[in-house]
């Protein structure tokens, strides 16, 4: 009978067959995997809410429809209360926003949102930059 650290590399996941992507927690540093649609999980280790960040190699050279979510259906915006930065989520109003579930509020119908043309506008800055040659 062989021991079970003879047989640990073949177990371990190579990085050749990854399908998923990794954020890191800044809370407390632990890594967060991604995997198909996700876009945001509670960390393990400290339970922050971690949001995937929006990947340049994702949006280099492709069209975007709508500059307001990127394509996405749903749009992250910070507020802040109290001393501390708070980020929340809205469905943008989209196409693709409205496949989103309807118990999750619209940009435009929430009391603290930003501007949708001040998201526009950053988001516009950054993919601009992003595709630049």
């Amino acid at each position: 009978m062989k021991h079970i650290g003879e047989f640990l590399p073949d177990l371990v996941e190579s990085d050749l067959n990854k399908n998923y992507d990794e954020e890191e927690c800044k809370a407390c540093g632990a890594t967060i995997k991604f995997y198909r649609n996700e876009y945001k999980k509670a960390c393990k280790d400290c339970g922050t809410w971690v949001f995937h960040r929006l990947k340049s190699k994702k949006i280099h050279g492709r069209r975007i429809n709508c500059i307001i979510c990127m394509d996405k259906g749903i749009v992250q915006y910070p507020v802040q209360k109290d001393g501390n930065l708070y980020f929340h989520v809205a469905r943008c109003s989209c196409p693709r926003g409205m496949t989103w579930p309807g118990t999750i509020p619209l940009l435009i119908e929430c009391k603290h949102s930003p501007n949708p043309e001040f998201i526009a506008k950053r988001n516009r800055k950054l993919y601009d930059s992003i595709n630049s040659p």
